[in-house]
């Protein structure tokens, strides 16, 4: 099946909103088979909603709008398509109902006035979808020979509400769908052109029903590897999909592989800590706190995580992490040098088994030639043995502080790999 995603509204398209409703639609697409072929933002006329559906004829089997079901008289999107299709509009009292039961719900000392009477007024000949979450119900129009046609509001969680509980269950209904099995496994600490060239033979072994994608983040240095399947037989999907992804963990080891879709670095790091019954702290300064803010993100991690120095500048770098003074004279805050006495104080004033430290140019100012903007130096261990690694990376500030906390987070999980 292939889908057109038809997103309405000028403030998509003056950039006052950002379109997360069209990637979160399309997320969702590809976990249930469906193949998204484009994405369109439109304004809101009606020219250009019919203009939009007769581009998805012909190509598209399902097309899904977005925006336009409001109350108000800029609200075109279900006169324009009970004109398209030929319809006339009619009172719909479950939708009205639904209205009314909203109103209570929110304690509204009114009743819905003559404009959600109007909002009522749906299609006749098109399925209603109740909308439990808002009071724009969607609709859903099939005709022989055209795309099904799906309307549902631009609010998100109206949306997402629609989608997963009406649309996708009337879609696995249609007969001919094919089912689909993915499985996607996140690597960390190498590209795509290697890992890519690791996995040569494997993906020229994989059968016909299984496809290998890449999936690079540049911010933040994960690579994704996703393995999808499609075919008939569910069941016999899900068993070859696995057998893959075990083969393709063999490949690339506990090294690269950190785990399936969602066990982030930040997780398995805690997992790792849990396990020997060890604590963590960082000191942080060109991150910000970045990397404290990772490990935090994940519940329960007060049990390894006791806290963070926050030393952006050389005089709590000293009074907080004992870096001398010599050091920072002669070396400069962001050096090896540095971060190493930064590493042993804090591991000494936090009393925690390890630590991660992070001083660095983030940029977009501050460098020079010996040292550009994009230096920084990263120092993991404990009292006993520590990693030190220098980054070059480049100008963006926000890519460099988020690139070097996934580094850093990495060295540590490897450390204690080792250890």
């Amino acid at each position: 099946m292939k889908a057109y995603i038809i997103n309405i509204g000028d403030e998509i398209l003056l950039g006052q909103i950002l379109n997360t409703n069209a990637h979160w639609m399309a997320q969702e697409l590809q976990a249930q088979g469906v193949d998204l072929q484009k994405i369109l933002t439109i304004s809101d006329e009606r020219q250009a909603i019919i203009d939009s559906l007769e581009q998805a004829k012909g190509q598209a089997d399902l097309v899904l709008i977005t925006g336009g079901l409001g109350p108000t008289k800029d609200d075109i999107t279900k006169f324009t398509l009970a004109d398209y299709f030929g319809m006339s509009l009619a009172f719909h009292a479950p939708s009205f109902q639904n209205i009314e039961r909203l109103f209570e719900q929110f304690g509204r000392n009114r009743r819905p006035d003559e404009r959600y009477k109007v909002q009522a007024e749906m299609p006749e000949g098109a399925q209603i979808l109740i909308n439990k979450m808002g009071t724009a119900s969607g609709m859903w129009f099939q005709e022989e020979g055209s795309p099904i046609v799906v309307s549902m509001p631009g609010v998100p969680k109206e949306m997402k509400y629609l989608l997963q509980e009406e649309v996708f269950p009337r879609l696995a209904q249609l007969p001919g769908r094919s089912n689909i099995v993915q499985q996607t496994w996140l690597c960390f600490g190498k590209g795509e052109t290697d890992v890519s060239s690791a996995l040569e033979d494997f993906e020229a072994q994989l059968p016909t029903a299984i496809k290998l994608a890449y999936l690079p983040n540049t911010k933040t240095g994960y690579l994704r590897l996703r393995l999808t399947a499609k075919g008939q037989e569910e069941a016999a999907l899900v068993q070859a999909v696995q057998e893959e992804g075990a083969k393709l963990c063999q490949i690339l080891g506990p090294k690269l592989i950190i785990g399936q879709e969602g066990d982030f670095l930040e997780a398995k790091l805690g997992e790792l800590l849990r396990k020997k019954g060890k604590t963590i702290g960082t000191a942080e300064s060109c991150t910000g706190g970045n990397i404290a803010h990772k490990i935090t993100a994940i519940p329960g991690c007060s049990d390894y995580f006791m806290g963070s120095v926050v030393a952006y500048s050389n005089k709590v770098k000293m009074q907080q992490l004992g870096v001398a003074a010599e050091t920072l004279d002669t070396e400069g805050a962001v050096s090896e040098a540095t971060v190493r006495q930064m590493l042993s104080g804090l591991i000494k004033n936090l009393k925690v088994d390890y630590g991660i430290v992070s001083s660095g140019i983030a940029g977009p100012g501050g460098g020079r030639p010996d040292k550009p903007v994009g230096t920084i130096w990263l120092a993991i261990g404990s009292a006993e043995k520590q990693w030190v690694q220098k980054l070059e990376l480049g100008n963006n500030r926000a890519r460099n502080i988020e690139m070097s906390s996934s580094i850093a987070l990495n060295l540590m999980r490897l450390f204690l790999l080792e250890s």
